[in-house]
């Protein structure tokens, strides 16, 4: 298809003319329209058109200015003009900037046709013509940008001064973009050299940089642009498209901006350092200067992450346990945070994760056979676990995962607060069970959820567990047991704590208890 940009500060010409043909069949597509000669310069070095309909009569500038300016640019690109018949000496003016035609408005749709018909055989032998220098072209600056980069500290010489006047080079600042294609079980490189051949002709097309190869990346070497954040929007919408085309997915990461080509290394150094670090940010697009990585909070060192871990994950398993999913989002990122601050690598924090995932599902596993049914595709969606490319995107996953096993379990009556707690008092009172975790995964504050237990109970919480607990041990001390492994099997680590919490519960001491029971 061949471009082509509409210039009329009239609204009405410039639809009418996008909508008074069709140009797919001819072969073209209208690509923008601009209502002024400043727009339509901007527009052109955006889309850099085959060809361009200019009202020849605009307030500002007018065609005349903007024909006489884009000729000093690009000489051979296809002008037509639009003009009324009070205009013809303005016509004969623009004749002399080389314009291919003039329209007398309102336009002529059969001569219009006609001339886009003539124009067609044109513009496909230029495109031949233009392909065959091109390649040379880009083959060469590609080379150029490689021993850039291989060179640890390039120096100007003669040499490189003609090469980079000749190759065009001579720009006013530099950056490296580097690409990373996610190959997963390609074993060859027939996706990556599709990517790069697409790429490459696009942004030698739209003059936004050049594409290169260099280790196990493809790159660019942007050239800059006044309209840096819609050209930056485009570039990466561009390389994405490409991408997904070959059924790809890829990372993008940009390096700091330098202002000559001596320092061109060093944004290819930025960009590797946060390709490196892609995990870590929340950038959906491309990664760059601007882009904040994660939090780091007050750096924790191994034991107090694997302690911290442990803890989300009791809290993860009672809030599970009792439905209370709205917490599980929090708890996850409250694991994130503490890998962060220990600085685990990516590898440590999936692992991580995975580990989570597993204990929970196969603890819950234990509790509830309606979940036996989900199992089967639950290896899958764990493994995906490790194939995520940012954290963010990851704990979303693994949120996911958790509310969907969770909405598995069935908690028939228990919706009543109290019948909940008591029920998990009951369940896993030889855990490490407190009323502040309690109050977390119920989304109430522990004074006021103890206050309401204590109305329900009697008891505070404490004391209750403390009695679920006893009663246990003396059904364990009845069938045999030994105090001190009733203490343990009850949740108390200390034997003594355990004898002092049976005889204030029971008046006796475990040992009275067992001569008193077996009398």
């Amino acid at each position: 298809m061949y471009s082509v940009l509409i210039v009329d500060d009239e609204l009405a010409i410039r639809e009418g003319l996008a909508a008074l043909l069709d140009w797919e069949s001819l072969g073209y597509q209208v690509v923008d329209t601009a209502a002024n000669a400043i727009e339509a310069k901007q527009k052109y070095e955006l889309y850099s058109p085959d060809l361009m309909i200019v009202d020849i009569r605009m307030p500002g500038r007018d065609g005349l200015e903007l024909i006489q300016e884009l000729r000093e640019d690009d000489p051979e690109m296809h002008i037509i003009i639009l003009s009324g018949y009070a205009d013809f000496s303005y016509a004969k003016r623009a004749m002399t900037f080389g314009i291919d035609n003039y329209l007398l408005k309102p336009v002529d749709e059969d001569e219009l046709h006609r001339y886009l018909s003539t124009l067609s055989a044109e513009l496909a032998a230029r495109v031949v013509h233009r392909k065959k220098h091109a390649a040379v072209k880009i083959w060469s600056r590609e080379m150029l940008v490689q021993s850039l980069l291989m060179e640890n500290n390039p120096q100007a010489s003669p040499s490189m001064d003609a090469s980079v006047l000749e190759s065009g080079l001579l720009w006013d600042s530099y950056q490296v973009v580097l690409i990373r294609l996610l190959l997963q079980d390609h074993a060859d490189n027939g996706p990556s050299t599709a990517v790069k051949t697409r790429l490459a002709a696009s942004f030698e097309e739209q003059e936004w940089g050049i594409v290169f190869s260099l280790d196990s990346y493809l790159g660019v070497l942007l050239q800059p642009s006044f309209q840096k954040e819609l050209v930056r929007k485009l570039m990466v919408q561009n390389i994405q498209e490409a991408v997904t085309a070959q059924g790809l997915d890829c990372i993008i990461a940009a390096g700091d901006m330098v202002d000559t080509l001596q320092e061109v290394p060093r944004s290819h150094q930025s960009a590797l350092a946060r390709m490196k670090e892609h995990f870590f940010y929340d950038e959906p697009g491309m990664i760059g200067p601007d882009s904040l990585k994660l939090k780091q909070g007050l750096p924790v060192n191994s034991e107090e992450v694997e302690s911290g871990l442990t803890s989300v994950m009791e809290r993860l398993f009672f809030a599970m346990d009792i439905g209370s999913r709205e917490v599980l989002s929090s708890l996850i990122g409250e694991a994130g945070e503490l890998m962060i601050a220990a600085c685990y690598s990516e590898m440590a924090i999936k692992s991580r994760y995975v580990r989570l995932v597993t204990y929970l599902i196969n603890k819950l596993s234990l509790h509830y056979r309606e979940l036996d049914q989900l199992h089967s595709g639950m290896d899958e969606q764990i493994e995906q676990i490790y194939k995520h490319t940012s954290l963010s995107r990851l704990q979303a996953h693994v949120i996911h995962l958790l509310e969907q096993y969770a909405g598995g379990i069935a908690h028939d009556d228990m919706e009543v607060l109290m019948k909940r707690m008591l029920d998990l008092i009951h369940r896993h009172s030889h855990e490490n069970l407190k009323l502040d975790t309690l109050a977390e995964v119920f989304t109430y504050s522990s004074a006021y959820l103890g206050k309401l237990f204590k109305s329900s109970t009697g008891l505070s919480f404490n004391s209750y567990l403390d009695k679920v607990r006893i009663e246990r041990a003396k059904e364990l001390l009845d069938q045999g047991c030994k105090i001190h492994q009733a203490a343990s099997e009850v949740g108390f680590s200390d034997v003594d704590y355990f004898r002092e919490k049976f005889k204030k519960v029971e008046g006796v001491s475990p040992s009275d208890y067992r001569r008193k029971s077996s009398v």
